[in-house]
């Protein structure tokens, strides 16, 4: 370790002629983290800064290591890492900041007796869905430190889960893991087989920290340690027991991920999830848990600079306006391309994995206009009754005309009929064309209208043609539909809009600001907000959005 590698960076300090340090979130096991802004880009774009303490050789080079497979993280509940470098001898990480309140520090602040159930199954299951999709890499990653106070909910009540610093790849069969920081976890939450160096670790170890975590935030109690339990004989409550307003099914999803057993745990996150989710505590009655996928942003090469503003994982300081991602819609959609981990002894548990297809948008009322057009109200020539029955006119009936101006007016009715007919026809065909013709996407301006055009009309499907996952995760539609359909819920339905401002560069990055209205929910006013949105060009002509954050 180097000299004054301990010391943390004064606030001001200018770290690799980019990043200057706003202040000093804290220090652990990784090193220091600071909260910075891009003073190259944009001070608008806040990071997260993190300096390795550890500056040995071996050090460094697993370092460089885990940096690479962090990059390629890509998933709305976890901090996207942008960048790593060497700037005055020390290493660093460049990560999305997240601000918010961690699980812990709710609970304190709600007076330590538990959290409400329903609300806790809402922030834990997308959660679940973040771990499943580090358990599903090729190799797969384990987290190792699943705790409260390392999932953070957003002012805009997006749980984000942080601190990967002693996550690490899990080979399986070979039982080898790489990390950086040689640590079990932290007591209460890690299970059995992390203190052991031969234990065989897997998706069922971060099964139990999440367990733990549940127990914690549901009975206001840390469970006892796993050496407690294994050697001193502790004995395990069930959370029940504790707090009588937890459900029976939450009880026994978070007793059985607390099995000292791994065999005897649930065998994936998928399964804990499925658990959770089919807990009986009655739905939320503003925003039920929505599904959530990642957003896919250009790659980046470590030098690179990154977009110019946070992507879902950052913090807005009002919800954000495209979608969060939970097991609902996950579990349907492969989360990764790696094979399930088995438990040493796995024991068998029941497992769905089906999630309905979005429904493409259907459009009605068009043939009801040819009906009305073609009905008992046909066009007539001027100064003649029309006998439906027999097709001549009155005046004809009666012989008081000729015969062949009958004629000419069944000619002019028919005639009027059919243009008629035809102008309908034409009219709905091209309509239905107009609207299954892929929208204009072709400049950041157009791109925002249409998304936010969409949003007005409470149009979902069609606000999901204008996000970056629509090209490379077709799965998360019905997760982005369904959170955008109940943020209108929870905050009213989008009224009006305006682009205060557009900036793009030549590398196909934009930055859009956005005032949005939003009609009040029954009681309250319209509120504005402002939001500012991060777009990428695709393919050199379609500009798509990657990320949406309020402030």
């Amino acid at each position: 370790m180097t000299p004054g590698a301990m010391n943390p960076l004064p606030v001001g300090t200018t770290v690799h002629e980019r990043y200057r340090i706003v202040s000093v979130v804290g220090r652990g096991g990784l090193g220091t983290v600071y909260q910075v802004t891009d003073v190259l880009f944009g001070k608008q774009n806040v990071y997260a800064l993190k300096e390795l303490i550890d500056q040995s050789e071996g050090a460094r080079r697993q370092f460089e290591l885990e940096s690479q497979w962090l990059q390629s993280l890509d998933h709305n509940h976890i901090p996207k890492v942008r960048e790593h470098f060497e700037w005055a001898g020390r290493l660093y990480l460049v990560m999305d900041f997240v601000d918010g309140e961690n699980l812990e520090q709710k609970l304190i602040r709600a007076g330590g007796g538990g959290l409400p159930e329903r609300q806790l199954i809402h922030w834990i299951l997308p959660i679940c869905d973040a771990l499943s999709y580090l358990h599903t890499r090729l190799p797969p990653i384990l987290h190792r430190d699943v705790k409260p106070a390392n999932i953070i909910v957003t002012p805009g009540g997006h749980p984000v889960l942080v601190d990967l610093g002693i996550a690490k790849e899990h080979l399986p069969g070979a039982n080898q893991t790489l990390t950086f920081v040689r640590k079990a976890g932290t007591e209460g939450y890690a299970p059995p087989e992390q203190y052991a160096s031969g234990g065989q670790t897997g998706p069922w170890s971060d099964v139990y920290g999440l367990g733990a975590t549940l127990f914690h935030l549901l009975t206001g109690r840390i469970p006892p340690t796993a050496v407690e339990r294994v050697a001193l004989d502790k004995r395990l409550v069930r959370p029940r027991d504790i707090n009588p307003m937890i459900s029976p099914r939450a009880d026994e999803a978070v007793y059985r991920a607390l099995a000292l057993r791994p065999a005897e745990r649930f065998p994936s996150m998928v399964a804990f999830a499925e658990a959770l989710a089919a807990s009986d505590a009655p739905p939320l009655a503003s925003r039920p848990p929505a599904p959530r996928t990642p957003v896919s942003p250009p790659p980046r090469t470590p030098v690179s600079p990154p977009p110019s503003g946070p992507s879902w994982a950052s913090v807005p300081s009002r919800p954000s306006m495209l979608s969060p991602r939970t097991m609902a819609g996950a579990a349907g959609h492969p989360l990764g391309s790696a094979p399930p981990l088995t438990p040493p002894s796995p024991a068998s548990a029941p497992s769905r994995a089906s999630s309905p297809s979005p429904a493409p948008s259907t459009r009605t009322g068009r043939m009801a206009g040819v009906e009305r057009a073609t009905g008992s109200h046909a066009l007539h020539a001027p100064g003649e009754i029309h006998d439906a029955e027999h097709g001549t006119s009155a005046e004809s009936a009666a012989g008081k005309g000729p015969h062949r101006q009958s004629r000419l007016g069944r000619r002019l009715v028919l005639t009027g009929g059919a243009i008629c007919l035809l102008a309908v026809i034409l009219g709905g065909g091209l309509a239905l064309l107009a609207a299954l013709a892929p929208p204009d996407r072709s400049t950041p301006q157009a791109t925002v209208n249409g998304y936010y055009a969409a949003l007005i009309a409470q149009d979902y499907n069609r606000a999901w043609q204008f996000a970056a996952e629509s090209r490379n995760d077709v799965g998360a539609q019905s997760s982005f539909v369904a959170s955008l359909r109940s943020e209108d819920v929870q905050y009213g339905r989008v009224k009006s809009f305006t682009v205060v401002n557009v900036e793009s560069d030549t590398a196909g990055h934009a930055t859009v600001r956005v005032n949005v209205t939003r009609a009040g929910v029954p009681g309250a006013p319209d509120t504005t907000s402002s939001f500012t949105l991060v777009l990428s060009q695709f393919d050199g002509n379609t500009w798509l959005i990657n990320s949406v954050t309020a402030g």
